[in-house]
């Protein structure tokens, strides 16, 4: 009774285990049916293989055609130049070296087009020799994802080729999340981290300046106040254009580089949004150079009536700006502490109201400067004795922009004689320990005092003093508008004469050499204020106007063709045309304006444009004489100053430059880009305005565009005549 008990419990466990074997392998096949995979079973020993209708349906067969299946379908199936990688995954799981069979490979469908299958199995039964029996897997149809992969990576073939044609530009790809895929040498070069160390893992945001950021996107916060991300906003800009603007970029080592950056949305062949690129391009350096350069010229547009020893720059609201060391001196602060506080807390309070009422003569125009005598209250709460004077620096509009203050010390000119005495022997020791000429002069020029440089400088041989010499027999002094004329010295012994400017036009000469040099001038007063002398400071200035001519150069240089601007033609334009005058050497000038150059904008975008413009530039550049000037004035228009070169000869020039650029083929993604230009010229004539001269030339490009573009237009006769031409130059 026992026996048949247990058989009974047995039998109901084995039908429940059977049942609930049924009900996984149901599961398992809905979940089969449910991914969309083909299944497989494989006798290893036999060939003998179970496939089912999903397996046969991904090749494009239905089952019954494909009967009987066995490992000769397998093969016969799968792309010749994969079947070398399968064997190789298969040998590997056999030898247990690999859990699974994983392999990619392709499959000829029943179209006869190549489909990619990703095919992945194991052993589930081994023999009792330990070989492998039975194998089952399943493989899936991941042709589209891989050709997505494939266009992909041709697009990232593409852009490298693009990033890497220079290292002077930051080029930045992202995925459309945000996520760093592409950054090229230039972007190592200008933000310091390596391509390794960004790329899928950092967003481009990383690298704004935050407080310039957060002041961008907090306009665009939501009803809530949360703000977009940098990558959100500004590649929201970039939605079927370009976006470009000046940013401030942090680099890696905390430094900061202003930045002009340009993001363009990126789309796969189908139209659909990839990502984004952006390239940067470095322009700290340019603008410090404008910057220093525009200083440079209010400082000369600040020239003044009269010199002192104390220099000041003073803002609209009386903060001091920069100052000289000479005036640090005589107020007794540190140039960092004298910055932070303005000349109203300096004045005496009796002396406050007559200076501001002087400022506002100033502002309104009323006067275009002013001279007082005042008093300043020093660091120590001394009284100052200063004469001041002060003009107003204004825009080419009209408009303020800072004072100019000059500031003379004449406390000692009020005290005893004594002192003045102690006080011209501490001064002497401390001068003759300096490397500048210092001279003390009489108005008629006889030298009174001169420091050791002074006599080192300018004593003939067997001289040991310069006191009693007349100051016009021992300093000679040229400008550098005319440096072969001698400069008469007593100008600058003229307290009313601004003729010279003393700090960039002066040279001297020392034997057969120009110095340039910067002369500080202070005048001598008498007991009763009236003038009785100078004292000149004359220091070396060649470092210093050698920084400023390289500022004026970097202002008058196109950044994008490395061309001359509008600024610099300008200049060029007028010397040329002075030239003519002078000697009645014939000139033209010559307007070029390329043709169908908007359509590249429109089409390839504006990076397109710029490689277009550098490639003109270049033609323009190696087509000319190197006598010959070539700017680029703006947009799309250029111009060649040509001296020495009448009309004729100058149409010559612009034909063979229309056949150059005729032949130039830029090649830009998968296309090759082609322009062409309208030219016209005008002679240069003695008289003529650079207005008047270049309205003649503009005037004949426009003919050349009326007359179909690509053609040469030439102002007055032209060229038909035989014969050469006999041009100078």
């Amino acid at each position: 009774m026992t026996g048949h008990v247990h058989d009974a419990n047995a039998n109901a466990l084995l039908e429940r285990r059977l049942q609930e074997l049924s009900e996984e392998r149901r599961r398992l096949a809905m979940i089969i049916e449910g991914t969309a995979a083909g299944t497989w079973e494989w006798n290893v020993q036999t060939g003998q293989m179970r496939v089912n209708a999903r397996w046969a349906e991904i090749v494009g067969y239905r089952l019954d055609e494909l009967e009987p299946i066995c490992q000769e379908t397998f093969i016969a199936l799968v792309h010749p130049d994969d079947l070398a990688r399968s064997d190789a995954a298969l040998e590997a799981h056999f030898q247990g070296r690999t859990e699974h069979y994983r392999c990619l490979l392709r499959m000829r469908h029943k179209n006869g087009q190549w489909i990619w299958i990703h095919d992945r199995g194991r052993v589930y039964e081994w023999d009792g020799q330990g070989r492998p029996l039975w194998m089952a897997g399943a493989h899936a149809d991941v042709t589209e994802l891989q050709m997505a992969r494939q266009e992909a990576a041709d697009m990232r073939h593409r852009l490298q080729a693009v990033v890497d044609a220079s290292d002077e530009v930051a080029v930045i790809a992202t995925d459309t999340e945000g996520l760093i895929t592409l950054f090229n040498t230039g972007a190592e070069r200008l933000l310091g981290y390596a391509a390794s160390d960004v790329v899928g893992t950092l967003n481009p945001g990383t690298f704004h300046d935050p407080e310039e950021m957060h002041a961008y996107l907090a306009p665009l916060a939501d009803a809530d106040g949360h703000l977009p991300s940098a990558f959100q906003a500004l590649t929201a800009q970039a939605q079927g254009q370009t976006f470009s603007r000046q940013w401030t970029f942090v680099r890696k080592d905390g430094q900061r580089r202003q930045v002009r950056l340009s993001i363009s949305r990126m789309d796969g062949a189908d139209g659909e949004r990839i990502g984004y690129v952006g390239m940067a391009i470095d322009i700290t350096e340019i603008l410090q150079a404008r910057a220093e350069a525009r200083l440079a010229a209010d400082k000369f547009a600040g020239a003044f009536t009269s010199a002192a020893l104390g220099m000041a720059l003073v803002s609209l609201e009386g903060r001091w700006l920069d100052v000289n060391d000479a005036l640090c001196r005589i107020l007794g602060y540190p140039r960092e502490e004298l910055l932070q506080v303005d000349f109203q807390r300096l004045t005496h309070p009796d002396d406050l109201q007559a200076d501001l009422a002087l400022v506002q003569d100033l502002l309104a125009g009323r006067r275009n400067s002013y001279h007082l005598e005042k008093r300043y209250l020093n660091r120590d709460g001394n009284v100052i004795w200063a004469r001041l004077s002060v003009s107003l620096v204004r825009n080419e509009r009209g408009a303020p922009l800072h004072f100019v203050s000059q500031i003379q010390d004449v406390t000692s000119q009020r005290s005893s004689e004594q002192r003045l005495y102690e006080s011209e022997q501490r001064s002497r020791i401390t001068l003759d320990a300096v490397t500048d000429i210092v001279v003390s002069v009489t108005l008629a020029g006889r030298i009174e005092y001169a420091n050791a440089a002074a006599v080192r400088m300018l004593a003939s041989p067997g001289m040991s003093t310069l006191v009693g010499e007349n100051v016009h027999d021992l300093l000679s002094l040229t400008t550098e508008y005319a440096p072969g004329s001698v400069l008469d010295v007593a100008v600058l012994l003229d307290p009313d004469s601004n003729a010279v400017d003393l700090h960039a036009d002066l040279l001297m000469r020392v034997g057969a050499a120009a110095v340039p040099v910067d002369l500080t001038r202070a005048w001598l007063r008498d007991d009763e204020g009236h003038v009785r002398g100078a004292v000149w400071v004359l220091r070396d200035d060649t470092q210093q106007r050698a920084r400023e001519r390289e500022a004026r150069h970097l202002a008058e240089i196109d950044p994008l063709t490395e061309l001359g601007n509008r600024r610099g033609f300008e200049a060029h334009l007028q010397q040329a045309i002075t030239r003519v005058e002078r000697t009645g050497q014939a000139a033209s000038l010559m307007f070029i304006d390329l043709d169908r150059f908007k359509p590249i904008n429109d089409t390839w975008g504006h990076l397109a444009g710029d490689a277009v413009l550098w490639a003109v530039a270049s033609v323009l550049r190696h087509g000319v004489r190197d006598s010959d000037i070539v700017a680029r004035l703006g947009g799309d228009e250029f111009a060649v100053i040509l001296p020495g070169c009448g009309p004729r000869r100058a149409a010559r020039i612009g034909r063979e430059l229309l056949q150059t650029l005729a032949a130039l083929s830029i090649p830009w993604d998968t296309a090759r880009l082609r322009i062409g230009a309208s030219i016209g010229i005008a002679p240069l004539e003695a008289g003529m305005t650079v207005d008047e001269a270049v309205a003649s030339a503009d005037a004949q490009c426009y003919r050349a565009k009326a007359m179909g573009r690509n053609n040469v237009q030439v102002q007055g006769e032209l060229g038909e005549l035989p014969g050469e031409d006999n041009d100078a130059g």
